[in-house]
């Protein structure tokens, strides 16, 4: 704290190599300490946040100083560092006694000469986004904006968001969601609430002015925009802060978008050999049953219907009602390349409701039923992709230097190469009909970014579900997967 109080004296003077100097140290020695913390999830994760300003103090020096590819670096070895840990204990590699080794900047430059699609790599400060563009055979561009709002506050992004999203929330009357939530209400996260179609891609048109994600465009890809070349139809994007409930899907409509946590996690992901993850096999659950509990969650009839009907494409038996039990999920969990879960998902955390275990004496307790993160954490998953069909699986704590640490990041840290989230309370037939499109999409072959495109741009152009709302909450975590379907393979053998 020493280091970093006198860093930031000589980086007011003007004086930033100096600064840079005193940051280095304040980061060298807090992830000293931080290394003693082990395995400590929760430990390692809050720590880090005790000295997030050294981190940003560190690349906003190296930025002064005109060391784009460096403020980069540093930026990104911040970022979800005890997801990377867990990661690299997951595909156990070999883990570094200091991120410095592995973060060097030859072995990160090696990861991006061999980028297939562009990436922005988003910092964030006050209104202020710093954009960094990476792309296979170019020099890292450097863009800087603001947003515009004339919003103050602690976190002015959060705020924007939240009532942009009000903006596109239907009204109650129109709203056919039974409800996929359970727990409390949290004032750290924004508000809750058949044909194929053809293939989209090309130069990216502005979005319209009365799109509400307008401002988001305009801070985050316009300036980019010119660096994207006719080829490019995918985009991946590493986040920040209260930007990770961006549905960026609606920011721009053209491209296909992915979300990683960080640019060290992504190349961990992508490194995994090829045979690691299965390429078969699916766990289909569905309106787990809960009618035992102290207070009973509604029924999901439609997420039932769901899953039926994505069993029925993957010719396969899925977990309903009382089959649906947290043990049976956690047992079939790590024996599978798909999971699809359809089921109440906590307002706070995205952690998933399930029938409770057998056993319990007057009313079952939360272990006998809640799969939290850190079961699934324990589970050693070789799923290739994970759906979350639940409201608000895409939620979680926002934290600067972790990102979001919820149920999709417990996903990704036990194993799971790419997971599908939902950022808010879903609409039951336009999930009904997103999913129906997507698992079609995905068995004619597409890789998941693609079915999740294309499912969007059928909803999106559809009399029923044009509305943001319905179409705009489904994100991409991770890596790109296809899933191969063996009408021969069935769950329940």
């Amino acid at each position: 704290m020493s280091h970093h109080s006198i860093g930031h004296g000589y980086f007011s003077l003007g004086q930033f190599e100096i600064a840079l100097d005193k940051f280095v140290s304040a980061v060298e020695v807090f992830n000293t300490l931080r290394s003693f913390l082990k395995s400590e999830d929760d430990w390692k994760i809050n720590f880090r946040e005790l000295y997030d300003k050294s981190y940003c103090a560190k690349w906003r020096s190296l930025l002064k100083i005109g060391k784009i590819d460096e403020a980069l670096f540093a930026a990104d070895q911040g970022r979800a560092q005890t997801l990377s840990d867990n990661l690299l204990i997951q595909y156990e590699l070999a883990l570094p006694s200091s991120d410095a080794i592995f973060d060097s900047k030859e072995r990160m430059s090696r990861f991006l000469t061999e980028l297939s699609i562009p990436i922005i790599f988003l910092a964030t400060e006050g209104l202020a986004v710093n954009i960094w563009f990476l792309s296979r055979g170019k020099e890292i561009a450097f863009r800087e904006r603001r947003l515009e709002a004339s919003i103050t506050g602690k976190d002015p992004i959060r705020v924007l968001l939240g009532a942009t999203l009000e903006k596109i929330r239907p009204d109650d009357s129109a709203e056919t969601c039974e409800d996929r939530t359970f727990g409390r209400e949290l004032d750290n996260v924004v508000p809750s609430s058949g044909e194929v179609c053809g293939e989209e891609v090309g130069n990216l048109p502005f979005p319209p002015s009365n799109n509400a994600f307008k401002p988001f465009y305009d801070a985050v890809i316009g300036p980019i925009e010119d660096l994207l070349g006719p080829e490019d139809d995918e985009l991946v994007i590493v986040s920040d802060g209260a930007l990770c409930f961006i549905p960026w899907a609606a920011v721009i409509e053209s491209i296909r978008i992915r979300i990683v946590p960080s640019l060290k996690s992504y190349q961990l992901i992508s490194s995994v050999p090829e045979g690691y993850h299965k390429k078969t096999g699916a766990l289909l659950v569905g309106n787990p049953c809960t009618k035992q509990l102290k207070k009973p969650l509604e029924p999901l009839p439609c997420a039932q219907k769901e899953v039926e009907m994505i069993a029925a494409i993957l010719n396969t038996r899925p977990l309903i009602g009382k089959q649906a039990t947290k043990a049976e999920v956690m047992k079939r969990m790590s024996s599978v390349g798909l999971i699809h879960i359809a089921a109440h998902g906590d307002e706070v955390t995205g952690q998933i409701a399930l029938s409770p275990n057998p056993g319990w004496t007057q009313f079952p307790k939360e272990e006998d039923y809640i799969l939290k993160m850190s079961d699934v954490q324990a589970a050693n998953l070789r799923a290739r992709l994970v759906v979350l069909s639940c409201c608000h699986s895409g939620r979680g704590r926002i934290l600067k230097g972790e990102g979001v640490v919820g149920i999709a990041r417990a996903f990704l840290a036990a194993g799971a190469r790419s997971v599908l989230v939902a950022l808010w309370a879903i609409d039951d037939k336009a999930t009904m009909e997103f999913m129906k499109r997507f698992y079609q999409h995905l068995k004619e072959g597409k890789t998941a970014s693609a079915a999740v495109h294309q499912s969007m741009k059928c909803l999106r152009e559809s009399e029923e579900f044009s509305e943001m709302w319905d179409w705009a909450p489904f994100q991409l975590i991770g890596d790109d997967v296809k899933i191969e379907f063996d009408a021969k393979d069935d769950v329940s053998e």
